[in-house]
């Protein structure tokens, strides 16, 4: 080759090796450029998707800006997103519905003003005042952060003002290129048209929700009105077929309401409604209903009552609390009610029928005088005539003394010996003699005597323990029935302890019995009120055990020591296989759960004996002990005689005839 040849030649390839680098190195260039732009579109693509698809499966407002929010965080990779909305009837006060991210220093603190209610600055004011968006980059824009974008949040009208704004902020200097914000405001626009919508859906519910309220309830009183009245009229009708409880409709009218408009003027009128309206809801339960009809007439459902005489405790309520005053500008304004009321069954079998029987009574009623109650039925008027007269000699009996205790002796199966004694309480009545408690005990329940009642019950029974005591009488457990509203009282405890400090009676001595129906409704505040006995010191059963709708999660909650088989179940023993296996399953799960097992109700020899064969640990009934007087259960404390497993029943053994 000659040598003129070669320098041309390593020149030639010097040039294309340094193109083909220099191709090679745009090529990557280009490479990078196209990945970077895939990972941004694939990036957008995923918070567009993200963010789109929170708005659609939001259940509320704060849930979809809460959502909203975390997908541009997290999928857009900033630093820090927050959403706030404006205060009614302000252009810059906010409160900060949702923040995502690490908010620090300055942020944080003006932040925790937003969430109040305060007035924002910077670009998030910007932003709502001009409805623009508003980008700062390159220097430390807001609170440290090198680039920040507020985007207002539009209004429901095109020319509304913004309902709230957008904050997104980064610490990249040069997180916003005309694309990303183009993105983002996109993602606003659909956050805002979201909210929007949802807002008019919450405003449609809500006139709907108003439009039904006005269709059904008075606008006077914002009672029932006669509509709404007659259809739950017709459910608790239906209720009651199914479920064999009982219904009642009361009718009333207030008997001087026409002389307070004559001498008063109608606003009086309308305050001596409101009034009365307020009164009758006092006195009902939850779930009974209270109607304005027209005028100065309502009526009043009462269902699901166990009986026919429940709703005399409720018509006299009513008509106490109709009688109270009401203070009219200068005036005190009384008034007195006429009630008339129509049972189910027996004044009607429709709600029309009942709701014409209980306006006859009512008038009635307002035809003898007023102020009064009187049933359709001249026979359910001289029951309550006479309930209302033994509530009388009720009151002046527990004034006068009249009450004393009997005690029903317990037996200890393993040795037949005395082993507890249940207090119950008898009404010696001056001209009827020894009054039995079925007679008088549920009239006191419904008018509330059962608590003066039961509280003589506590501290008679802590006094006779100390007589005994102070006799040199051998003492056993004491056991008191409490009553539901007894039980439901505050100062229960406070008393047990006082007649327990006032007659130095060991807290051992006492025994205090519920039923499981007295804490299935709220059974945490019963077994706060159980824990609080306990704490006392005194011990506590459950009676009659399987007949109240058993819970064995609710047994195992109650602190009591011991169970009492109801005597439904003890009366077959021997003869019927059911009410044995019932029985079985009682012991063995009152001994697993470290509790005494109690027959009641045992009246034979062969009851006595299943129930020792298996192993329970008390029993109660005549076959053992009658109750007695005080002084034949001392007797029976002080004999100390020996016993046998032919044990002839106590009250034999003492002559004693109940």
């Amino acid at each position: 080759m000659e040598p003129y040849i070669l320098p041309g030649l390593l020149a030639a390839f010097s040039a294309a090796t340094l193109k083909w680098m220099r191709t090679r190195k745009t090529e990557r260039r280009q490479a990078e450029a196209n990945a970077d732009e895939l990972l941004r579109a694939n990036r957008a693509l995923r918070m567009a998707s993200r963010s789109r698809a929170a708005l659609l499966h939001a259940g509320s407002a704060e849930e979809m800006m809460a959502a909203f929010c975390r997908c541009i965080s997290e999928e857009g990779g900033y630093s820090l997103v927050w959403t706030g909305t404006v205060v009614a009837g302000s252009n810059k006060d906010l409160l900060a519905s949702e923040i995502h991210g690490t908010p620090a220093g300055r942020f944080a603190a003006a932040a925790g003003g937003w969430q109040h209610g305060c007035s924002c600055g910077g670009i998030a004011l910007e932003s709502m005042s001009d409805g623009k968006p508003k980008l700062v980059h390159g220097l430390p824009a807001e609170f440290g952060y090198p680039s920040a974008l507020a985007l207002p949040l539009s209004g429901a009208a095109d020319d509304a003002a913004p309902a709230g704004v957008l904050c997104v902020y980064s610490i990249d200097p040069a997180a916003f290129d005309s694309d990303e914000v183009a993105l983002l405001q996109e993602l606003a626009a659909d956050l805002a048209l979201g909210l929007n919508r949802m807002r008019e859906a919450r405003r449609r519910r809500a006139a709907e929700q108003a439009l039904a309220y006005h269709a059904n309830h008075d606008p006077a009183t914002g009672l029932a009105n006669r509509s709404l009245f007659n259809d739950r009229l017709r459910q608790a009708m239906m209720a009651a077929e199914r479920t064999g409880r009982k219904v009642a409709v009361l009718a009333l009218t207030m008997d001087r309401y026409r002389g307070v408009k004559a001498s008063l003027g109608h606003d009086a009128c309308n305050a001596l409604l409101m009034h009365a309206a307020s009164a009758m809801k006092s006195c009902l339960r939850e779930g009974d209903t209270v109607a304005h009809l027209l005028g100065n007439e309502f009526a009043v459902i009462l269902s699901d009552m166990v009986s026919d005489d429940d709703v005399l405790p409720v018509a006299s309520k009513l008509l106490n609390a109709i009688k109270q005053p009401m203070r009219w500008q200068d005036n005190i304004v009384t008034t007195t009610a006429s009630i008339g009321i129509a049972l189910m069954g027996k004044d009607g079998s429709d709600a029309s029928g009942m709701l014409r029987s209980a306006n006859s009574a009512m008038a009635h009623a307002l035809g003898h005088g007023g102020n009064r109650f009187r049933f359709v039925a001249q026979a359910m008027n001289d029951r309550a005539s006479r309930m209302f007269a033994l509530e009388a000699e009720l009151r002046r009996a527990l004034v006068h003394n009249e009450f004393v205790l009997h005690y029903q002796p317990r037996a200890a199966l393993s040795d037949d010996g005395l082993a507890a004694a249940e207090a119950l309480v008898r009404w010696q009545h001056p001209t009827r003699g020894l009054v039995p408690p079925a007679d008088f005990l549920p009239l006191a329940e419904s008018s509330g005597l059962i608590v003066p009642l039961g509280a003589w019950v506590i501290r008679e029974a802590c006094r006779q323990q100390r007589a005994w005591r102070d006799a040199e009488v051998p003492m056993v457990p004491i056991s008191i029935n409490l009553s539901p509203r007894q039980f439901r009282e505050e100062g229960l405890v406070e008393h047990i302890e006082v007649a327990l400090e006032e007659y130095d009676v060991p807290s051992a001595m006492l025994s205090f019995e519920i039923t499981e129906a007295m804490v299935k409704d709220n059974l945490d505040e019963a077994v706060a009120k159980l824990n609080e006995l306990k704490a006392l010191g005194v011990r506590l059963s459950l009676g009659d055990f399987g007949t109240g709708h058993s819970s064995l999660t609710r047994l195992r909650m109650l602190p009591v020591d011991q169970l009492k088989i109801d005597q439904s179940f003890v009366r077959q023993l021997g003869s019927e296989q059911a009410d044995e296996a019932i029985c079985r399953s009682i012991i063995d799960l009152g001994h697993n759960l470290n509790m005494q097992i109690v027959g009641e109700g045992v009246e034979t020899l062969l009851q006595r004996e299943w129930l020792r064969d298996h192993y329970c640990d008390e029993i109660q009934g005549c076959f053992y002990a009658r109750p007695m007087p005080a002084d034949a259960l001392a007797q029976l404390l002080a004999a100390d005689r020996p016993r046998s497993n032919t044990m002839l029943p106590l009250w034999k053994a003492i002559n004693y005839k109940a």
